[in-house]
């Protein structure tokens, strides 16, 4: 029913001649798809407008295969871009253990504190936060003696 722009499909085979376009009737929309060595062609990519709506395929199509293609972009450029993300990785997991550590320090320096002190030899009476429980004398006792 309807066909690829003429210079369309010439981007697209200087893109990569085993990459063709056709007009899919059941769904109404251009497909871009890949010959493969044995077997169908795969679908790649549906063209459609901003609405989801029919359109003709055009130069942002390309673009858009040129982007996702990773054999385009040197393999120097792509092992500095993996890098840089597990630098960043590495570094947001030491910040987020970080501040874990600091959160629970938060919590318990109360608890903490009578125990820096003994550690310490500091001074003071170490008095703990919970509430004190008096023990019974068990067996003998002074009031047992009288």
């Amino acid at each position: 029913m309807y066909t690829p722009d003429r210079v369309f499909m010439q981007d697209l085979k200087r893109l990569d001649p085993k990459l063709g376009c056709y007009y899919e009737e059941n769904h109404h929309h251009f497909v871009i798809t890949y010959k493969r060595p044995i077997g169908e062609e795969v679908p790649l990519m549906m063209v459609k407008d901003e609405n989801n709506g029919f359109r003709h395929p055009d130069r942002r199509e390309i673009e858009t295969l040129k982007a996702s293609d990773t054999h385009r972009t040197p393999m120097k450029s792509r092992l500095k871009y993996a890098a840089k993300y597990m630098e960043t990785e590495r570094e947001k997991q030491r910040r987020k253990a970080k501040e874990a550590i600091r959160d629970h320090t938060k919590d318990d320096k109360l608890q903490l504190a009578p125990k820096f002190a003994r550690l310490t030899g500091s001074g003071g009476k170490h008095n703990s936060i919970f509430r004190r429980i008096n023990l019974k004398p068990k067996g003998i006792s002074a009031k047992s003696i009288k």
